[in-house]
């Protein structure tokens, strides 16, 4: 596609969401705000995800577009604001980009690149006067899996056999506490909850995504079973 018909599209896409938000548009959209999208946004985030798993990629074009919508939408309801628009949006992830990519854009040296990464997010999040501990980084509105694997990844990678042979002391002391009578529910919450904890640790070391992994599974599970 050529850059002006690029161009083209993009303003078009900004106009038809102006004209929907306008006194004359659609009521639903007019009525919308950035609290209220934010369903769409999680549902449209993983109609893509399994449009990527599916390969279709008229699929994945199509849920890409309604994805993009949603950043639209929203830039368009804080312009009305007077509080920014699509273009600071596309401003501000271009000057991260760049700030964050030393070893692409300002001739730095690739080597320890990832370091460097994480230094400066956590000089970004001090500009911002923000805290730098894990309790700060991660957002709580995440499942609870991805924050799990979050957390799981700052702790770094663990040997393999010997977060096994730790979930299977898990298994068994959970055995125990479901045999034992004086059992409370609580020591069978925080006894599962390393088995879920563990479990995702062992994903990560083995370079796996224990949300992707789930998902997948479960996605399975439902396909077998006829209910």
């Amino acid at each position: 596609m050529k850059k002006n018909k690029k161009t083209k599209e993009i303003l078009k896409l900004i106009k038809i969401m102006e004209k929907l938000r306008s006194p004359t548009g659609c009521p639903w959209d007019q009525k919308q705000t950035a609290e209220t999208l934010k369903p769409h946004i999680l549902e449209e985030a993983y109609e893509l995800i399994e449009a990527i798993d599916s390969g279709d990629i008229t699929e994945i074009r199509d849920e890409l577009g309604d994805l993009l919508l949603q950043v639209v939408f929203i830039a368009q309801i804080f312009r009305e604001q007077r509080k920014f628009d699509l273009t600071d949006v596309a401003a501000s992830i271009n000057q991260k980009l760049i700030r964050r990519h030393p070893h692409v854009f300002a001739g730095e040296s690739r080597d320890g690149h990832a370091q460097r990464w994480e230094e400066i997010k956590q000089q970004e999040r001090l500009t911002q006067g923000k805290g730098n501990k894990l309790a700060d980084r991660i957002p709580v509105n995440l499942p609870s899996l991805k924050q799990a694997t979050k957390v799981a990844k700052k702790m770094g990678k663990e040997n393999p056999t010997t977060q096994i042979n730790k979930l299977q002391k898990y298994f068994s002391d959970l055995s125990q506490l479901i045999e034992e009578p004086a059992t409370t529910q609580d020591e069978i919450e925080q006894t599962l909850g390393r088995i879920f904890f563990g479990t995702t640790q062992l994903a990560n070391s083995l370079q796996l995504d224990a949300e992707d992994l789930l998902r997948k599974k479960t996605i399975q599970v439902m396909t077998e079973i006829d209910i």
